[in-house]
């Protein structure tokens, strides 16, 4: 009876055997990564527009035959995972994409803190990371694996000095900041040595608790009081309204000088705001063909959808790294990191890139000026010249 029993079963151990052997092969891919706050008050202006962006670039690149890497056609998987807006979950997100969904390359998260801790896990498992908005000089630091598309933080704070001081006549300037804010601290620093070396003077650096729920009325008129033509306020738009509302009210009528984290669309029309200038890492109604081309399919695509600056660098990140990975003759790893950051000069949707072999490419700043319901483009300066 044993001996029956063995006979009769071998039949179905060989049919599962050919089965497994019949499988058909995978086709190649490149999957890419996102990760991105879906949720909450970030959905609007960073979660939705990087996974749109991602999506339109992903799109484009297979309906041309995706990429080629080795000789052999790839195409390109994009798989995303939410992150709440804490460094430990964006983390997490790193890893779920890593160990569980075997992406080849990660994109985002697009804020520095959440970003510095994603790119910790991709570091440790050699995986490259873009984060396209990330500013903060600590998310690419003493690291490999890791490459931002937007300017750094203080590059910001150069800009907007030379711009004040060379443009606009300013000679005065004082500063209203979070003194929690690595990003805001940055800024500063260079502003003020910037400033300070073109013959400007700094009359008074001011600085506020974001849990404190008083308003800054007392550290704005000490300011006031050393009669600056000029303001800085490198904050986040919903604090920088109510800082706003307080000097326009104490009869403050010079600029008021904003950095990338203002929201223009929500402060646009804002009678207070008019005349501000502010950094923008993208100006979304230039004729430059990389941006015009964007928005184009953008409109084509997304109906009624106003494009955003992280759907732009998110849209660069991915056709970034789809080159690299054709130059390198890789999708992940070393070679494909050498081969995105030593690139030739890319014309991308959200910037100009010269890449100079770190995780930090050159490219410019845009300074807007704020004017009814509109945006009025200045300048475009390189930061670091």
């Amino acid at each position: 009876m044993l001996l029956a029993r063995r006979r009769f079963s071998c039949p179905f151990i060989l049919l599962a055997a050919a089965c497994v052997g019949c499988e058909s092969p995978r086709d190649p891919e490149l999957r890419i990564g996102l990760i991105g706050v879906f949720e909450g008050t970030a959905r609007t202006s960073s979660g939705m527009p990087a996974r749109l962006g991602a999506r339109m670039a992903v799109e484009e690149l297979n309906a041309t035959g995706g990429v080629v890497i080795g000789g052999v056609s790839h195409r390109i998987t994009l798989l995303d995972r939410e992150t709440a807006n804490r460094p430990d979950a964006a983390a997490a997100a790193a890893r779920a994409l890593i160990n569980l969904d075997s992406v080849d390359v990660l994109v985002g998260p697009q804020f520095s803190g959440l970003a510095l801790a994603a790119g910790a896990v991709a570091e440790a498992s050699q995986i490259p990371l873009v984060a396209p908005m990330a500013s903060s000089p600590a998310v690419t630091e003493g690291r490999s694996y890791i490459t931002r598309l937007a300017f750094l933080d203080a590059d910001q704070g150069n800009a907007l000095a030379r711009f004040a001081y060379d443009s606009l006549g300013v000679r005065r300037t004082g500063v209203l900041f979070n003194a929690a804010s690595q990003y805001g601290r940055g800024i500063i620093e260079l502003f003020s040595r910037t400033f300070t070396a073109l013959g400007g003077r700094m009359v008074g650096i001011e600085t506020y608790n974001v849990d404190d729920p008083a308003d800054q009325r007392a550290q704005i008129m000490r300011l006031l009081a050393g009669n600056p033509d000029a303001i800085l306020l490198p904050n986040f738009s919903v604090r920088d309204s109510s800082q706003v509302r307080i000097l326009r009210g104490a009869g403050f009528r010079g600029r008021l000088l904003g950095s990338d984290a203002w929201d223009a669309i929500a402060l646009r029309g804002r009678e207070q705001v008019n005349g501000s200038i502010i950094v923008g890492n993208w100006d979304g109604r230039s004729d430059r063909d990389g941006v015009r081309m964007f928005r184009d399919h953008w409109a084509a695509l997304y109906l009624g959808e106003r494009p955003r600056a992280t759907g732009a660098a998110t849209y660069d990140a991915i056709r970034l790294i789809a080159r690299a990975a054709e130059k390198a003759r890789a999708k992940s790893g070393v070679s494909l990191v050498r081969a995105l950051q030593t690139g030739a000069p890319f014309d991308g949707a959200f910037a100009s890139y010269q890449f100079n072999g770190t995780g930090s490419p050159i490219r410019g700043a845009t300074l807007l000026e704020m004017s009814g319901d509109s945006l009025v483009f200045r300048v475009t300066l390189d930061p670091r010249r």
